[in-house]
């Protein structure tokens, strides 16, 4: 069961925690002031959101470059997202200096929704000319010089302006590029800028999403967790999607009219279809090589065998993040498995040593990108070299429903998020071209390479010579 709070609305189940550097948050002048100048009354769940988003330090500064926030459909991410632009769009006073604000999805007709109660008021407010509604340029312009500009989402996104809050509308949909090369430049040399993605989950195909939210993850119960506050409301991937107590997970604002609804989705629309509409669970597209069943089928958390604990560790492509898998085979050569995700190598190397303390023997295996890098003695490096038979190695104990893992989450995307392309040397499990995040699915893949080279203990027969 989710957990509600006092308020009535659920928790996010993942939720970034509060570093100590926050001294208070704007989020409640926020909401005051939308509801006071535009009418908005926010839902506590909405409210709870502003409030994280809008934390400041000792100093007023934003403490949070990056927010996710993530819910099922139809939970009020349109309201919260016009109430958000509205307020920075107006905040040149608090933030000494003026305010431009980029709103962009997938499809300008999907920023242009969100915009369009806001631009009827602009209108009313400051007359027509106040706002655009053109293909070629549409926004609002306020008296003090601040703009609240749409766009679609593509390679010119942003460029020519210097932005205060890029919006960016059902992400999942967006580009990595588009953001990394055309949006987040502009955003150098403003005060206390703001990257905010909202999205519904979506498939393995999103690049921007899973980049942005493994590394969330990665740094969730950390003191210092970072530069990304991530709020996910989605229902664990192991609740049964056919109870509606999983349905609430997902479901910020929760009530008897929605479960009702919910339920007619559920009889109607396909599974993976409503894990990622109405559980906003992140699924693996259609022609994946590793279907959701599969994964269900391999879920075990059965404690890993004795014998040798095979280890590997691999970094992503951008160094900004490791991962740590151990594999061990057991007698009938299924192979089980642990994984974590690390921010740093001196992580790497606290968890290589936990794991030493916790069981012997051990081989531990790196990339070439550790070498003179980890403290911890190593047994051998595993590369593109060995790249080849790893991910044959992988795909056939999937296959064969021959490994074990315990359904964790991150590994999941990881994994998800993977391609097996063609490589000088053969066939190799990868990241498509350009994007990242598939460091704990590599570390895994040559974990389990290892582990099926390893030897067994073999049952012995002891037999008696008979005597004369």
């Amino acid at each position: 069961m989710p957990s509600y709070s006092p308020d009535g609305f659920v928790w996010p189940r993942l939720e970034t925690a509060r570093p100590e550097s926050v001294g208070g948050t704007y989020g409640g002048a926020a909401a005051e002031w939308v509801e006071t100048n535009h009418g908005m009354t926010l839902r506590p769940w909405q409210r709870y959101a502003l409030d994280r988003a809008l934390e400041h330090d000792a100093n007023g500064d934003l403490v949070w470059p990056t927010v996710i926030i993530t819910v099922a459909r139809q939970s009020g991410k349109s309201w919260l997202s016009r109430a958000l632009c509205l307020w920075r769009l107006h905040s040149r006073e608090l933030f000494d200096e003026e305010q431009t604000i980029l709103h962009v999805a997938n499809r300008r007709q999907t920023a242009m929704e969100v915009m369009r109660p806001a631009g009827l008021w602009a209108t009313e407010k400051y007359g027509q000319r106040a706002v655009k509604w053109g293909n070629m340029e549409s926004g609002i312009t306020v008296p003090d010089g601040g703009r609240w500009l749409i766009h679609a989402a593509n390679d010119s996104a942003g460029v020519g302006y210097s932005i205060s809050l890029a919006f960016v509308d059902e992400a999942w949909k967006v580009r990595r590029d588009v953001i990394d090369d055309a949006i987040a430049p502009t955003m150098a040399s403003r005060k206390n800028p703001q990257l905010i993605l909202v999205s519904t989950a979506g498939d393995s195909s999103s690049d921007l999403m899973s980049k942005y939210r493994d590394r969330a993850l990665d740094q969730l119960n950390d003191p210092q967790p970072g530069s990304t506050l991530l709020l996910e409301w989605s229902a664990p991937p192991d609740a049964n999607p056919d109870e509606s107590t999983t349905w609430e997970w997902a479901s910020p604002q929760w009530s008897e009219a929605r479960r009702v609804f919910l339920a007619q989705q559920h009889a109607n629309i396909e599974e993976s279809a409503f894990r990622r509409e109405w559980l906003n669970q992140w699924v693996t597209r259609a022609d994946h090589w590793l279907r959701d069943s599969v994964w269900q089928e391999t879920t075990d958390e059965s404690p890993l065998p004795d014998g040798t604990w095979n280890i590997a560790v691999e970094a992503d492509f951008d160094g900004m993040g490791h991962a740590v898998a151990i594999a061990a085979a057991d007698k009938s050569g299924t192979i089980y498995t642990r994984v974590t995700t690390h921010r740093t190598i001196a992580q790497v190397d606290e968890r290589l040593a936990e794991i030493q303390a916790q069981h012997q023997p051990t081989r531990v295996y790196i990339t070439p990108g550790y070498i003179d890098r980890i403290k911890t003695k190593y047994d051998g490096t595993v590369g593109s070299k060995e790249a080849p038979a790893a991910t044959q190695t992988i795909l056939d104990l999937f296959d064969r429903r021959a490994i074990r893992h315990t359904g964790d989450l991150v590994l999941q995307e990881h994994l998800a998020a993977t391609t097996i392309s063609r490589r000088q040397g053969g066939w190799v499990l990868t990241a498509p071209m350009g994007h990242g995040g598939v460091y704990a699915a590599r570390a895994l893949m040559f974990a389990v390479w290892t582990a099926a080279k390893t030897p067994r203990p073999v049952a012995q027969v002891h037999t008696r010579r008979r005597t004369r």
